[in-house]
């Protein structure tokens, strides 16, 4: 049996910020980041600028093998309480470690997890917020897709009326197995969270269906880039910028983000 991920990291998760305590709110974001040194791309500074602009109190989980602290000098200020974390357990791993670390967040009426796999956003987070809370469902995403089983993306997903206290969930959370492998990964984290929200009876449902972009299969925010940009999408994948090739048309993306935004993504890595 894989270790438990939040047995190997919690150990050693310490807190960089000034801010060390979540201000009285009921909104709250948990970003995941990745980054080989200290450097914070502008993707993740307006991220977390866009999401405090919105009303929500934000809590980065990095994880880095490099200590020092980040350095967020290329983009806008923030308030935002910051967790150091070894790289175990990916994305998942640094959710995980944000609600643990702040069980309160657990309760939230409105929680937004996401990860700095997204470049942008290059605009207002307002539109996409409104939909998240103005939604029935008790799990959102940004995009829901049918790649490998129908589901939800799992680098933007919003908690209502404090789901994540559940006990299902909670444990899904609390128990998360270390894994390596990338399909373990994929199907053990992203694809067994939508196994459990099926399984426990809760309403979930996305911003953006594949449908509207994709056929049956395809990955929206892969094969769907430029038709989720013209339907209000700030951001695209990170991968699109650092590997056009993976996509006929990705060569074109930067174009499309400039004429559309007025930057070139490439920037924002």
């Amino acid at each position: 049996m894989a270790p438990n991920v939040l047995e190997l990291v919690l150990p050693s998760a310490t807190i960089e910020s000034e801010r060390t305590t979540l201000p009285r709110t009921d909104r709250v974001a948990v970003v995941a980041s990745w980054g080989v040194d200290s450097r914070v791309s502008l993707s993740l500074s307006w991220m977390v600028a866009r999401l405090e602009e919105a009303g929500y109190a934000v809590v980065v989980v990095r994880a880095s093998d490099d200590t020092a602290p980040l350095d967020w000098s290329r983009g806008p200020a923030n308030d935002a309480i910051v967790i150091r974390k070894p790289n175990i357990g990916y994305d998942f791993g640094s959710w995980a470690t944000g609600l643990e670390m702040f069980p309160e967040i657990r309760r939230l009426p409105y929680v937004i997890i996401t990860n700095d796999s997204l470049v942008g956003p290059f605009t207002s987070l307002e539109p996409m917020v409104a939909d998240f809370e103005g939604s029935y469902f008790d799990v959102w995403g940004g995009t829901w897709t049918s790649q490998y089983m129908q589901h939800l993306q799992s680098f933007l997903l919003g908690f209502r009326n404090g789901v994540l206290d559940d006990p299902a969930l909670k444990y899904f959370w609390q128990n998360l197995p270390d894994e390596t492998n990338k399909f373990d990964i994929i199907n053990k984290y992203e694809l067994g969270l939508s196994r459990l929200l099926y399984g426990e009876g809760f309403v979930s449902g996305a911003w953006f269906d594949y449908e509207l972009v994709v056929q049956y299969t395809q990955n929206p925010t892969i094969i769907g880039w430029r038709g989720l940009l013209e339907r209000g999408f700030p951001f695209v994948k990170r991968e699109l910028v650092t590997n056009p090739s993976i996509v006929a048309d990705g060569l074109q993306v930067p174009a499309v983000v400039q004429e559309r935004y007025g930057v070139n993504p490439a920037d924002w890595l």
